[in-house]
């Protein structure tokens, strides 16, 4: 799958000056792809993930990652019902992430966001119609990557 057989689904940009774009399509294989592209001056990444659009029972499908050269990034697809996903960090600031609107071709919504250096996250908080809040556990670094100052 090309970059060009993707839609764009959610542009952003940071008050720092990062922006982003989340694409989104069905892959070769019938499964589905969103990928985020991000640039920070002449830093530039992309990262992505595929599988299926939400497994069954889901109301999220969320990647968390960083490059080299780009901050820590949220990336996420919901179901339709999903109105609002907000990431919360060690320090407890609550951040909300900016969300498309339902992109009907895909009966999907996207939403992503730039993460501050030095705060990692702890949970997200997934806030569907009707007053249901599904939280989700976040471990970042992965624990792989963890300095061992952090623990396991």
């Amino acid at each position: 799958m090309t970059m060009d057989e993707l839609r764009e689904v959610l542009v952003g940009e940071s008050p720092d000056g990062v922006r982003w774009v989340v694409r989104a399509g069905v892959d070769s294989t019938g499964g589905f792809y969103t990928s985020i592209n991000r640039s920070l001056g002449d830093a530039t990444a992309e990262s992505g993930m595929g599988g299926e659009a939400l497994a069954p029972g889901r109301v999220i499908n969320f990647w968390i990652g960083q490059a080299d050269g780009t901050p820590l990034f949220v990336m996420a697809r919901t179901a339709p019902r999903v109105q609002r996903v907000t990431v919360v960090l060690a320090s407890g600031f609550r951040r909300d992430l900016s969300m498309s609107p339902v992109i009907e071709d895909f009966d999907l919504r996207f939403t992503a966001g730039r993460l501050p250096d030095g705060d990692p996250p702890v949970s997200m908080e997934v806030a569907v119609e009707g007053g249901e809040t599904q939280v989700h556990a976040l471990r970042w670094p992965p624990p792989r990557f963890r300095p061992s100052s952090l623990g396991s």
